[in-house]
């Protein structure tokens, strides 16, 4: 009877974890692509690199809405690093077709991840005297982002605050429906685990 009593509490306690675990599953979308803000006037709007759009776009109509009056584009993750001025060619000419003037608009072309996208973007903000920068990227991002953003950006004195692009086919709550969300969660569950660790 004792050994039965045992058994039945054993078993309550491991189908309360799977149970845990299972709603855990469900809720990645909202885990990634949290914490996320609202725009507020700033220095500096920086687009991150890998876009395929929906950044841009995003920089843009913030730019347009009178939030910041520069926007620092970055270059593509990883890859070849003469490579990267191109990658950013289509971007400028993307902002300059949309009316953005030339001295709006600054480059970096040393960036290959997201660390050193946030490290060579404080020294830029360091080197103009600037203090508050909106970063913009795609939704499933922001948890990666808080974290690498928070420890460059820890004691400096600047602030930041992501924003998230309006991504086609993204959605946090059913991310295991969609093909394109269920590979950017994946993806960002592995990445933020290597950056824990690598940073």
């Amino acid at each position: 009877m004792h050994t039965l009593f045992h058994f039945r509490i054993r078993t309550v306690i491991l189908l309360i974890a799977v149970l845990i675990l299972f709603l855990g599953l469900f809720q990645l979308g909202n885990f990634v692509s949290t914490p996320s803000s609202q725009p507020i006037p700033s220095d500096l709007i920086v687009t991150l690199g890998g876009d395929s759009g929906a950044r841009v776009m995003k920089a843009l109509d913030l730019y347009k809405l009178g939030y910041a009056p520069k926007i620092l584009i970055t270059g593509i993750d990883g890859g070849e690093p003469q490579i990267r001025p191109a990658y950013l060619t289509w971007q400028a000419l993307f902002f300059a077709q949309q009316g953005v003037k030339k001295n709006v608009l600054l480059f970096d072309t040393e960036s290959a991840n997201t660390w050193q996208e946030a490290l060579n973007t404080k020294k830029l903000m360091e080197q103009q005297g600037l203090h508050h920068v909106i970063v913009v990227s795609d939704p499933p991002h922001m948890r990666r982002l808080s974290w690498v953003w928070g420890r460059v950006f820890a004691d400096s004195g600047m602030q930041f605050r992501l924003v998230p692009s309006n991504m086609s086919g993204w959605r946090a709550d059913e991310w295991w429906l969609n093909e394109k969300s269920a590979q950017f969660v994946l993806a960002e569950i592995v990445k933020f685990m290597y950056y824990l660790v690598r940073y």
